[in-house]
C-alpha cells in the first residue's frame, strides 16, 4: 500500500504536459551525437528540461502495475540516487561546477514576486565559464542556471559579461597569467563534470528501462491488483 501511494504521488508530481519521454535508448543517441558534435554542447541539452520529474513517472508506473521484492528495491536504490544527487545530475550534466565551493547561492529563499518564481521556494544557482580563456582574454561570459528547489530543474538561466578592466590604465586589459592558469583549471574541471554527470544520468535512463522491461513493458505482463 505504501508503494502504491508512493508511485500514484510520483506520478501526480509529474503529470505537467511535457514532450514524449526520452528512453534509454534515444538517450544513448543523443549522448552519441552531443560529443561529436562539439565539446562545448551540453549533453542534456536535446532531453526535455523535466526529465528528471518523467524519470520519477516512469519508476511510479513501475510501481503502481506491481513489482516484485528485489525490483521494489532497485526502485527505492533510483529513487534515492535522484533525491540526494539531483542538482548534480541536472547542473553537472551541463558542465557546471556544483560542489559547496562553487554555489553562489545555496537553498535561498525566495520571496513573493522575487525572480521567475512562485512562493513558496527555495532557489540554488551556480556559474560556468562560457569558453576557454587565453592570455589575450579581456572579457569573458559567465552561464548562469537557477534551479527550483521545489520542482528539481531550471526555473532561470541568465548571464553575466564581464570586463577586465584596470582602472589605473583607465582601459580593459587581458587576463594575467595566474588568472588565465585558474580559469583553464576551472574549464577543464566543467568539462569532466559533464561528462561524469552525463555518464551517470545515461545510467539512470538504462536503470529506468530495465525496471520498466521487467514490470509492465514486459511480453506477459500482468497487472498486481493486489488481493481484496
Amino acid at each position: 500500500m505504501l508503494l502504491r501511494h508512493l508511485a500514484l504521488r510520483l506520478i501526480s508530481i509529474s503529470s505537467a504536459p511535457t514532450r514524449s519521454a526520452i528512453t534509454a535508448k534515444s538517450f544513448s543517441t543523443i549522448l552519441r551525437r552531443s560529443r561529436d558534435a562539439s565539446s562545448t554542447e551540453p549533453i542534456t541539452a536535446s532531453l526535455n528540461p523535466r526529465w528528471l520529474s518523467d524519470l520519477k513517472r516512469r519508476i511510479g508506473k513501475c510501481i503502481l502495475f506491481g513489482l516484485k521484492q528485489n525490483q521494489s528495491e532497485e526502485a527505492g536504490l533510483i529513487l534515492q540516487v535522484m533525491a540526494k544527487d539531483w542538482r548534480d545530475l541536472v547542473a553537472g550534466s551541463e558542465g557546471f561546477l556544483t560542489s559547496k565551493g562553487r554555489r553562489g547561492l545555496y537553498r535561498q529563499q525566495v520571496v513573493w514576486g522575487e525572480m521567475p518564481m512562485t512562493w513558496p521556494d527555495h532557489i540554488t544557482v551556480y556559474h560556468k565559464l562560457r569558453s576557454l580563456p587565453s592570455s589575450s582574454t579581456d572579457c569573458f561570459i559567465l552561464d548562469v542556471v537557477i534551479l527550483s528547489e521545489l520542482h528539481q530543474r531550471p526555473a532561470a538561466r541568465c548571464v553575466e559579461d564581464i570586463v577586465v578592466y584596470d582602472y589605473k590604465q583607465g582601459n580593459r586589459t587581458p587576463l594575467r597569467p595566474f588568472m588565465v592558469e585558474k580559469f583553464r583549471e576551472t574549464f577543464e574541471l566543467q568539462e569532466r563534470a559533464k561528462i561524469e554527470y552525463s555518464d551517470r544520468v545515461k545510467v539512470l535512463f538504462d536503470r529506468v528501462e530495465t525496471l520498466e522491461s521487467a514490470s509492465w513493458n514486459r511480453e506477459d505482463a500482468k497487472e498486481d491488483l493486489g488481493t481484496a
